[in-house]
């Protein structure tokens, strides 16, 4: 196992433990599992829909998503740009950052969190180790990310990804929605 596969295994360990530590901590939210988020969302959308219920369980998960999102992008913009290890640096400056505002309401501390995991997952998928993304089945986002930003060639399967994505949480809600009725 070479340099890159066991930067890789230590990255995997470094998202299962902010995963779970965030998901303890800030109301169940994943912040390095956006399938898990993906879920939650469909759940915390299905359960607003009823009479009497409130979207409270839609914040955290969408936060966490869209930090995810826009971790994710800027590192697959900036890893055009920068070395590898400023890639590396850029997480863990999110996870200090985050760290810091420990006192901030939970779906900020989620969105940190989750930008650095977007930031990793990117950067995992720009090493180009087979088959390891770092943070569980949210490879998916992370090479949408990278094929969106990329030249003409990648782009072109970028939808298929996007749509991927897009029909695990239509399947989701729809589910949701069903055992909530």
């Amino acid at each position: 196992m070479g340099v890159p596969a066991r930067l890789m295994v230590l990255l995997t360990a470094v998202a299962g433990g902010v995963d779970a530590a965030a998901f303890i901590e800030l109301d169940e939210v994943f912040v390095a599992n956006q399938t898990g988020n993906g879920v939650l969302l469909a759940i915390g959308i299905a359960d607003s829909m009823l009479p009497g219920h409130a979207t409270e369980g839609v914040l955290g998960p969408a936060a966490s998503l869209l930090g995810f999102c826009v971790g994710g992008v800027a590192t697959a913009w900036a890893s055009r740009l920068l070395p590898h290890w400023a890639l590396l640096g850029f997480e863990a400056g999110l996870l200090v950052l985050a760290a810091a505002l420990a006192w901030a309401p939970p779906a900020l501390c989620a969105g940190v969190l989750a930008s650095a995991m977007g930031a990793q997952s990117v950067y995992a998928v720009r090493a180009g180790v087979p088959g390891v993304t770092t943070t569980v089945v949210t490879g998916t986002l992370a090479a949408l990310f990278v094929r969106a930003t990329g030249g003409t060639r990648e782009r072109q399967s970028a939808p298929l990804l996007a749509l991927v994505w897009l029909a695990y949480f239509a399947g989701a809600l729809g589910g949701a929605a069903v055992v909530l009725a």
